[in-house]
């Protein structure tokens, strides 16, 4: 259960989150991601071909969520969807000791791969720089692509294991 400080917390970082939700979604795009939350019952009241802010969007999903149904109904059902307990448990481990998961077990757990650019990546872009949210791995690390290495954990990955794992009972 979420405190009210935590909650205040969380709806902040919710608010001013880059990529979008964390980048938990399956859609890479806007019009796409407001389909997918839409095939899961939430934003009805948005038409076909809309398209609001962000800004609008998170604070639609907090009226009709909340930060805690967000939280338990989007972010967790995904980040369970896309990472096995062990590699939760290999990414806990890693945060507490102040290291980063190596690239050999994203690679061998199948959560990060180099990409040759496609349209999907690109889209909405119009360049050919190698985008950070195709591979599950970047809702918890930043990877230096160009030279195939784990830079840094996200802003998420802190809020994950210090906040939003324990308080869901994860």
């Amino acid at each position: 259960m979420l405190t009210s400080e935590q909650i205040r917390k969380l709806t902040k970082y919710f608010l001013n989150a880059d990529p979008f939700l964390w980048g938990v979604l399956r859609s890479k795009n806007k019009k796409n991601r407001i389909k997918e939350l839409q095939d899961r019952g939430y934003l009805s009241a948005y038409t076909k071909g809309s398209n609001p802010i962000y800004t609008r969007l998170n604070r639609d999903l907090l009226l009709e969520l909340g930060i805690t149904g967000i939280l338990e109904k989007i972010v967790e059902p995904r980040i369970q969807e896309l990472f096995t307990p062990e590699n939760l448990r290999h990414f806990r481990d890693c945060w507490e000791q102040g290291l980063t998961p190596e690239m050999k077990y994203l690679r061998k757990n199948k959560l990060y791969s180099k990409h040759i650019l496609d349209r999907e990546i690109r889209e909405g872009f119009g360049d050919d720089r190698v985008t950070g949210y195709r591979d599950p791995a970047f809702i918890f690390v930043q990877i230096e692509t160009q030279f195939n290495l784990v830079q840094r954990w996200t802003v998420f990955a802190g809020l994950w294991f210090e906040e939003i794992e324990p308080s869901l009972g994860g």
